[in-house]
């Protein structure tokens, strides 16, 4: 058996407690479906992770986790370069965490605790006091906030074709009002349509793409300037306000942030 194969058994296999890895993806990598015995957190780093799970699609920026439960079904096909990191758990470890797919934005301490076994190299709970942390790790996890979707998707007739178009092209412009003529309907109907569909406005859910396709850019090195202009907005400083409220910081101060 090769080192890749024993690698491949190790990862397929069901953990005791909770086993703790890291994954770097090169742009254009994909994950089959496929599904396992165990639950698993995806803590993502750098990028942004986007997963099908259990028949949901999902888009994750840094900081914050897919869930996943055990035996549920999920492929991933990433276009950009993605780095994060594994938390598999194992069934007897998963009583009372959800038991569907879902994000989660981590708490400041799961990430202390999550970061501290990483920087130790620790690969799974070993002492008694690795036990002890990794059981605050599942208490924080089942304490932290969830959350549908980041960037919810929809199949409505109306809905569909303009998100789609905004996903190819994020700088687009086109107003509410615009796009309800485009699709021979109302304003008024369109923004309702968005309230039940995603959860969100319009504006709000446009915003939410943008900071998604932000996050790429800044990782290829394109300047504040740049990425401005090529995510619609037409000066740097509203761009800035809009990145800074999602990220909690400046674009170029999340470019220098360092990994976890």
């Amino acid at each position: 058996m090769t080192i890749e194969q024993q690698k491949m058994q190790w990862l397929l296999s069901d953990p005791d407690t909770v086993r703790f890895r890291d994954e770097q993806l090169l742009a254009e990598t994909e994950f089959v479906y496929h599904q396992h015995d165990f639950g698993q957190l995806l803590y993502v780093i750098s990028g942004v992770m986007d997963l099908e799970a259990g028949g949901e699609r999902f888009l994750a920026p840094p900081e914050f986790s897919v869930w996943i439960p055990k035996n549920v079904g999920h492929a991933s096909y990433n276009k950009k370069t993605l780095s994060f990191k594994v938390l598999d758990i194992a069934p007897s470890w998963c009583e009372g965490l959800l038991d569907k797919p879902c994000l989660i934005q981590l708490s400041a301490i799961f990430s202390t605790i999550f970061s501290d076994f990483f920087y130790r190299g620790v690969c799974k709970p070993q002492t008694e006091e690795d036990f002890r942390l990794a059981q605050v790790l599942i208490d924080q996890l089942k304490a932290s906030p969830m959350h549908h979707t980041y960037l919810p998707s929809s199949k409505d007739k109306l809905l569909a074709p303009i998100l789609s178009v905004l996903e190819q092209d994020p700088a687009n412009n086109t107003s509410l009002e615009e796009w309800a003529k485009k699709r021979y309907t109302s304003e008024r109907t369109l923004s309702r349509r968005c309230q039940q569909e995603l959860g969100m406005s319009f504006s709000e859910w446009r915003k939410r793409l943008r900071f998604l396709h932000a996050i790429s850019l800044l990782e290829q090195g394109k300047s504040v300037n740049e990425i401005a202009f090529d995510v619609g907005y037409s000066s740097s400083s509203s761009f800035i306000a809009m990145f800074q409220q999602f990220a909690g910081t400046t674009p170029e101060r999340f470019r220098r942030l360092p990994n976890c």
